[in-house]
């Protein structure tokens, strides 16, 4: 079973990154607000970059959190009615919603990477950094909110370790 270890593995580096990236994220988003609170009322000079940083900051951190918590199964779900079925038709209504994730969260990556696109030439007002800057992290959380329901998928397939939650 070799294709399911370099899934377990491929998985947990993806997690890896996630989950570092969220956390460089938060403590950059912390770090800009705390400076623009200091310079604003210690120096009584606001800048005007740190609004537009902590902006992106927090597109970026809510795309790949979104991921970061479909990875978990965090997500919020109703699952009254699944948990009713017997258990191939729990396991079946849990392949049709991963199926479907799939193919939401694939669109929203493939209509994330066309807005870049379109926006590429536009600089944002402040730091004069490219607008797909905010269009980026849309392509990137739709391909990572896409990816943890197709292994998922895979995995009740045979292919990898754990079973799907």
């Amino acid at each position: 079973m070799r294709a399911g270890r370099i899934l377990d593995g491929a998985e947990r580096a993806v997690g890896w990154l996630e989950d570092a990236a969220i956390m460089l994220l938060v403590v950059a988003m912390t770090v800009i607000v705390n400076l623009q609170i200091f310079a604003r009322y210690v120096f009584h000079a606001p800048m005007i970059w740190p609004e537009e940083v902590t902006r992106l900051t927090l597109v970026w951190l809510t795309f790949l959190g979104a991921a970061a918590m479909g990875r978990r199964a965090a997500d919020i779900a109703v699952t009254t009615f699944v948990e009713m079925l017997p258990t191939e038709g729990q396991r079946l209504a849990l392949l049709l919603r991963d199926a479907v994730l799939v193919a939401l969260f694939a669109l929203v990556a493939r209509e994330g990477v066309r807005l870049a696109d379109a926006v590429e030439g536009m600089p944002l007002v402040a730091t004069e950094w490219p607008t797909a800057l905010l269009a980026w992290p849309v392509a990137i959380g739709g391909g990572l909110m896409a990816l943890h329901p197709a292994l998922r998928i895979l995995r009740q397939f045979g292919v990898g370790g754990n079973a799907p939650p």
